[in-house]
């Protein structure tokens, strides 16, 4: 009976809290779960089961982390004031303004009937509600968690569409709030909803070999335990559950299905940071580091501190965290410690959480939205002051970008840096763990010129509206200055500028006069460099080039050394032939950024690439396919719409060059090709092996 299921549901909650909780917190938390119950009566799921379940077991969840009374009262009520009369003052009035607040943080926007201004205005409202009480992204979190154990009711569509939000929003600030159990919970549950045909074949393939994966497993834990003692320190081996890990490199094509059965992780719990040190010491003799990383000095994102390895051993792979038993809790739950989160757990997220608030846009919800999934899907490093403080960064970002995440009144007056000491140029990009220390000059104002090479938007924004606030003449002499330098590169200046190349520029720009071009480099609209570029490229500009904002008129060639498509992140090399677009990790422009990082500019794609433009792609299988296989990966490839343009045997590998639309056109080629060809692993490559080896198709 769906009555004794509620009263059994609010028994199981009541034994989780005695425990930890006061007679009286329990008291109140047994009360919201009856007001709950009364303003969610006769409601159900889609599942049928009354609707009172969901929010009884999200605070079961939270009950399990030992969440307060507060936090536990508030997702008994997270639902009442979005499907229910009930106000948020009147759950001030019952229980407090800390749980309506709590609540009201959660609750869903539906004031306008553009749906998509909903969800931007709704995340808006819940990050600013986080920035206030941390509380309410956990509870968020456990709400997502629990609806995620429960999509088999929806219609595949919507069950798809919430995953996809899952993993592209949660997942990643689960991560950032040092949540990485709960992270790790929900990214497993996307990859089952997600794609259930690769998530299936990895789990029967988990399945078929658990038998002898655990003795594997009990084998390494005792041969880590001896090493262990050997070296007389004192700690436990514990055996991980890595699926989640193991899935995550598979869909992202890093393991195949062999080294999925012969992968394995332990966490090495030890007691001091000394003892994490020593032991990696042992390990690096013994075994072959593939990677190992030092996230002790240098926190990852959410605070997540320890030593990690990855080793080989003859045919099998181990990975490997050695931690002190709070780095190791703190790296499970990161913000729901609390004060009791190691010092640099709390710095991290606090970092993390500064960099939210800075996304928040009072007067756009959907540049909110926009902001925080481009920062979420960011590959992200930290910094400290001279004083130890940590600021967080997207990689890329340069001692400007730092200079603004400290301060908007400190970036403002910048005109200097020393990086781990060494005096460096402003526009260096910052690598993970670096000191940075900004030099200040209180009469100096930003330069134009930064917007070429900063990466964040605080810093981009704050530079415009700096320069926009200039007098207009200071403006005009800013923008002659800037666009001077960049002629630099081309050994001309504007004294050198003929009539005629003043009017092709303002015929370019739609312009009334000189004036007009230099105000526009002065506030950040229109980048020095792409104007010079312009006077000494003469070259037509064709379709593909207006696929990139701010191109327009400009000669644009694509990197063979890189062969970026549309959609991949990419930045742009300013030449004497013209605008070379690369993509954002290119190996060839790391030391042009080192000697001139003034020629290096940030660029962007425009939202649709236009039709009929297509881009050359390269893919290598880890496989000697036979002619057959090959014919049939052919097909394949053709039956998505793509082009093959020649195929390579080689050293036990197959070399495909392809022609495809876009960056989701090749990723869904891959995923196809793999559960075509049984999951081998599959890779882009920068640019394609000799030709003259090529096999030419028509």
């Amino acid at each position: 009976m769906p009555g004794d299921a509620v009263s059994y549901a609010k028994q199981q909650l009541q034994a989780i809290i005695e425990p930890y909780l006061s007679a009286d917190k329990v008291r109140q938390v047994m009360d919201a779960s009856d007001f709950a119950d009364d303003a969610h009566a006769g409601v159900t799921r889609k599942s049928g089961e009354p609707y009172i379940l969901h929010p009884i077991a999200v605070a079961c969840l939270l009950a399990h982390m030992r969440l307060d009374a507060d936090t536990l009262m508030s997702a008994l009520l997270h639902d009442v004031i979005e499907d229910t009369p009930i106000s948020k003052a009147q759950i001030s009035e019952r229980y407090n303004p800390t749980v309506a607040h709590l609540v009201d943080g959660v609750t869903k926007l539906t004031s306008s009937s553009d749906k998509h201004y909903n969800k931007a205005a709704s995340f808006r409202k819940f990050l600013q509600a986080t920035l206030q009480d941390p509380r309410v992204i956990i509870i968020k979190l456990a709400d997502r968690y629990h609806n995620m154990t429960t999509l088999d009711a929806l219609r595949p569509d919507k069950r798809n569409r919430i995953a996809q939000e899952t993993f592209d929003i949660y997942v990643p600030m689960a991560r950032l709030v040092g949540m990485n159990e709960m992270a790790d919970w929900l990214e497993n549950l996307c990859y089952q909803n997600l794609d259930l045909d690769m998530y299936a074949s990895v789990q029967q393939t988990l399945e078929r070999t658990k038998a002898e994966r655990h003795q594997y497993q009990d084998l390494w834990q005792q041969r880590l335990q001896d090493m262990l003692q050997q070296q007389h320190i004192e700690g436990r081996i514990k055996k991980k559950n890595n699926n989640t890990e193991l899935l995550r490199y598979f869909v992202k094509n890093e393991l195949d299905l062999h080294q999925l059965t012969h992968s394995h992780a332990f966490e090495i719990i030890v007691h001091t940071i000394q003892d994490c040190d020593s032991f990696v010491q042992i390990l690096t003799k013994h075994f072959s580091v593939i990677h190992y990383t030092d996230h002790i000095r240098k926190p990852l994102p959410g605070g997540n501190q320890g030593l990690f390895l990855r080793l080989q051993s003859d045919d099998t792979l181990l990975s490997l965290s050695i931690q002190t038993e709070l780095m190791r809790k703190a790296a499970r739950f990161g913000v729901v410690l609390g004060a009791a989160a190691p010092q640099a757990c709390r710095s991290a997220i606090q970092a993390s959480l500064h960099n939210l608030n800075d996304l928040i846009d009072d007067e756009c919800a959907k540049t909110t939205f926009n902001d925080l999934l481009d920062y979420l899907h960011q590959e992200k490093i930290v910094a400290y002051t001279p004083h130890g403080h940590l600021h967080e960064l997207p990689r890329g970002a340069t001692a400007v970008d730092f200079a603004y995440a400290a301060s908007t009144f400190l970036g403002d007056h910048t005109i200097g840096c020393k990086i781990n000491g060494e005096p460096k140029p402003l526009s260096t990009p910052i690598i993970n763990g670096q000191v940075v220390e900004i030099i200040k000059d209180m009469l100096a104002t930003p330069n134009p010129d930064w917007l070429s090479f900063v990466n964040t938007q605080k810093a981009r924004r704050a530079i415009q509206n700096v320069l926009k606030e200039q007098d207009y003449e200071e403006q005009i002499l800013v923008g002659q200055q800037a666009l001077n330098r960049a002629l630099k590169m081309f050994h001309g200046s504007i004294k050198d500028l003929t009539e005629q190349d003043w009017q092709r520029l303002l015929i370019w720009r739609h312009l009334p006069n000189k004036n007009a071009l230099f105000e526009q480099i002065a506030i950040g609209d229109l980048l020095p460099q792409l104007v010079a570029n312009k006077l000494y490229n003469h070259l037509t500009a064709t379709a593909s080039e207006s696929l990139i904002t701010g191109t327009d008129g400009v000669d644009v060639k694509y990197a063979n050394c890189c062969n970026p498509v549309f959609g991949d992140q990419i930045t742009g090399h300013l030449t004497r032939r013209g605008l070379i677009v690369h993509r954002i990790q290119c190996s060839n422009l790391t030391q042009e950024r080192q000697k001139h990082p003034e020629n290096i500019m940030p660029l962007n794609w425009h939202s649709h690439n236009l039709e009929g433009v297509h881009f050359h792609a390269y893919l290598m299988i880890d496989e000697l396919l036979d002619d057959e296989q090959t014919s049939q990966t052919i097909y394949h490839v053709r039956k998505s719409n793509a082009g093959v343009e020649s195929v390579q045997h080689e050293h036990g590998k197959t070399y495909f060059n392809i022609v495809v639309t876009n960056r989701n056109h090749i990723a869904q080629i891959i995923r196809d090709l793999r559960m075509f060809l049984n999951f081998p692993r599959i890779t882009r490559l920068h640019m394609p092996l000799a030709t003259q080896q090529m096999t030419k198709l028509s």
